[in-house]
């Protein structure tokens, strides 16, 4: 199955058990929540309880398949343009990923008939961070995120539950460096010891925080790299020393496009139908067009 799932692209893939998390894990995210680090996503906090158990999304699950897809561009934006995330720069990999799969998801079910299948990519209250490290594709670094050899921080996860028993894999026995240096950089504070504090993460407040910001985001915002950035953060990551000198992603889907290596403010005053239009199957369109209206307006004023 690992030979079958690499054709598709994948940088890594790894097997676990399917158990309840950890008590360390459950309590670590808790906490996370009641301290409201989540700021307005509150679905998380409503689907809190079900990341407990993996049947609440695929009954009988017995096995979790953990994949990593690189995104490292092999082009970068130019610097005298407003940042725009890394991810963001090729086509949505919502749609990419499941396309991809979708070969190999077919043989699965032929091959296994009796047993079933969910490939999840942001779509479950799965825990995809945790279930990453027990299948050994990655280790987690100060910043959060999942750190796979051959991508860094900059891969896509997802996972493929399925009620067929596979032998698991052994968790990796690399570590983060801890030098710290992606909470150093963190121009707004937002990244701490205990995780991320999304009311001042510049990439929840260009992408995922609807209307006006309140003044703790105003003030994220109101910082030298808030006022250069359209559309999500990488400083965090682009400080980590696991993320350099990375060969450039084979997914072709990920790569910029030229209008995406050019994009400016301006390219964003567009109506809902233009920016629609134009930026079809972008990630950019998480945002929403008014979300990017209001990115792209507080970028000019701060030019």
């Amino acid at each position: 199955m690992r030979t079958l799932l690499t054709g598709s692209g994948a940088a890594a893939v790894g097997f676990a058990a399917a158990m309840p998390p950890d008590v360390g894990e459950i309590d670590r995210f808790s906490r996370w929540i009641a301290r409201g680090d989540h700021a307005g996503m509150t679905y998380m906090e409503r689907h809190a309880t079900l990341r407990q158990s993996l049947d609440n999304v695929l009954p009988g699950t017995r096995t979790v398949v953990s994949m990593a897809f690189s995104f490292v561009p092999p082009q970068e934006r130019p610097q005298t343009l407003p940042a725009i995330a890394r991810y963001a720069y090729g086509r949505d990999y919502h749609k990419v990923i499941p396309g991809r799969l979708a070969e190999p998801l077919r043989r699965l079910r032929e091959s296994y008939p009796q047993e079933s299948f969910r490939l999840c990519i942001d779509s479950a209250p799965v825990a995809e961070r945790y279930w990453a490290v027990k299948a050994g594709i990655g280790f987690r670094g100060l910043n959060g995120s999942v750190i796979v050899d051959g991508c860094g921080c900059y891969c896509f996860l997802c996972e493929l539950l399925t009620t067929l028993e596979i032998e698991s894999d052994t968790p990796s026995g690399k570590h983060c460096l801890q030098c710290g240096e992606c909470l150093r950089r963190c121009p707004t504070g937002a990244l701490g010891s205990t995780g991320i504090d999304c009311r001042r993460c510049l990439s929840y407040l260009t992408i995922e925080h609807r209307g006006d910001w309140d003044a703790e985001g105003e003030r994220a915002m109101a910082t030298d790299a808030g006022r250069r950035t359209l559309f999500g953060c990488d400083i965090c990551l682009t400080a980590c020393p696991h993320n350099r000198n990375l060969p450039p992603s084979p997914i072709e889907e990920f790569h910029p496009s030229p209008d995406m290596l050019s994009l400016d403010a301006t390219s964003l005053f567009g109506s809902d139908r233009e920016l629609r239009q134009r930026l079809a199957g972008s990630p950019l369109l998480r945002a929403r067009p008014e979300g990017l209206r209001r990115n792209a307006a507080w970028n000019r004023n701060g030019e």
